[in-house]
């Protein structure tokens, strides 16, 4: 194989290599429908090259158009990939402004004035400046773990490298401003080179991304409940027993409330698991509503919920259930039958001390059986202090 030949196909293939990559990611969770648009990133710039090399009929004008048409279209959709995985809103609009602006003068430097190191300048300066966009959007993101921090930094070297490349080279390399140089140029080389090194980069920047990604989304999958949408008794039980200790370290209060729906088992038998599953979902919305993000609630048996309030005292939890109670008991939810009554019973203790959850959970429970057993539809507060430590069980002094 000679020089010319393994140049034109060092990005093809690894561009291929990685596409495929990123397609077999996708594969095992479909609904990342960024890590599709990185398959298709890298298979866009891998047609894009062979088409630099092979014009396979099309004529080398036309073939290099469709070639940097390809290049734009690859950097629309790594940057809306690396937006949207964000959770913000991709500026479609300045990236395409960018997108024509590039092309547009690509296309003069080719027809009306042509001129070799001008289209270098159109294109680079065209992909660069949608670096430029995608990173002042990312700016908004509010995710800043280590992999965040490194995917900004990785696309604003690639900003740089856009920028500053053509001029290096139209510094140090003498090119004819009528034709392209042959593949074996230094332009060439170094345009190979940087874009072999950045797509490596990124490309193993985002596959760890991705595995991350993957990683806390099956870490949550473990720990919710997949009808509530809340946290499940073990999901629940993790994020109340780091709150306490948070709550602990501050020397703040806490409050568990648990909550039980009242004669739920005989709306399932009336009305069928379809409307007991939307009374469910309702009153897990109107839970997580009120307590709101810094809370942990959690679906903890079929019709029991638990919520833990951090910086909150009994009084706060009290009202807390009663908000709930009162809102629960005058609204029939959607889809549930007109005149159904739904109530819930609420028990809520106050934490003393270091006290931990097992016990804390242990004295709102006897005050829930209270609300049962008061006949339902109330709130009731557990005022008891948890048990001292009997002398006998004292370490022995000296």
């Amino acid at each position: 194989m000679n020089q010319s030949l393994f140049i034109s196909l060092l990005n093809p293939v690894l561009s291929m290599v990685l596409s495929t990559a990123f397609f077999v990611l996708w594969s095992f969770r479909r609904e990342n429908t960024y890590v599709l648009q990185l398959c298709l990133c890298y298979l866009a710039v891998a047609i894009g090259f062979t088409l630099q090399s092979f014009d396979f009929g099309l004529g080398p004008i036309a073939s290099k158009i469709v070639a940097n048409t390809l290049f734009f279209g690859a950097l629309f959709l790594l940057a809306a990939a690396i937006i949207l995985r964000q959770g913000l809103k991709v500026p479609v609009v300045q990236l395409l402004l960018c997108v024509a602006a590039g092309m547009g003068c690509l296309l003069w430097f080719f027809f009306a004035q042509p001129s070799f190191p001008a289209r270098v300048f159109a294109v680079n300066y065209g992909l660069g400046a949608m670096c430029v966009v995608a990173l002042m959007r990312l700016r908004q993101a509010k995710r800043r773990s280590v992999i965040d921090r490194m995917i900004v930094l990785v696309a604003g070297l690639r900003a740089a490298d856009f920028f500053v490349r053509p001029l290096a080279v139209a510094m140090f390399d003498s090119v004819n401003a009528g034709q392209s140089p042959p593949i074996t140029s230094s332009y060439w080389l170094t345009t190979s080179l940087s874009v072999m090194v950045f797509s490596l980069l990124i490309a193993l920047t985002l596959l760890t991304a991705v595995a991350l990604d993957t990683i806390k989304e099956l870490e949550a999958e473990s720990e919710t409940d997949p009808l509530s949408k809340l946290l499940n008794r073990r999901g629940f039980e993790q994020r109340a027993a780091l709150m306490l200790e948070r709550c602990a370290r501050l020397n703040e209060p806490a409050t568990l409330v648990l909550a039980d729906l009242d004669h739920f088992k005989a709306v399932n038998d009336r009305f069928g698991h379809a409307v007991g599953d939307r009374v469910i979902a309702n009153f897990a919305a109107r839970l997580q509503a009120v307590a709101g993000p810094r809370a942990a609630v959690g679906r903890v048996g079929g019709e029991e919920f638990a919520v833990l309030l951090p910086s909150a005292d009994l009084v706060a939890g009290r009202l807390f259930a009663e908000t709930v109670r009162t809102a629960f008991s005058s609204e029939v939810p959607e889809g549930v039958p007109t005149g159904t009554m739904l109530t819930a019973s609420f028990g809520v203790a106050g934490r003393f001390g270091d006290e931990e959850l097992a016990p804390l959970t242990e004295r709102a429970d006897e005050a829930l059986y209270k609300a049962k057993q008061n006949g339902r539809n109330s709130v009731r507060l557990s005022f008891q202090r948890p048990s001292p430590t009997p002398l006998g069980d004292l370490p022995a002094a000296g």
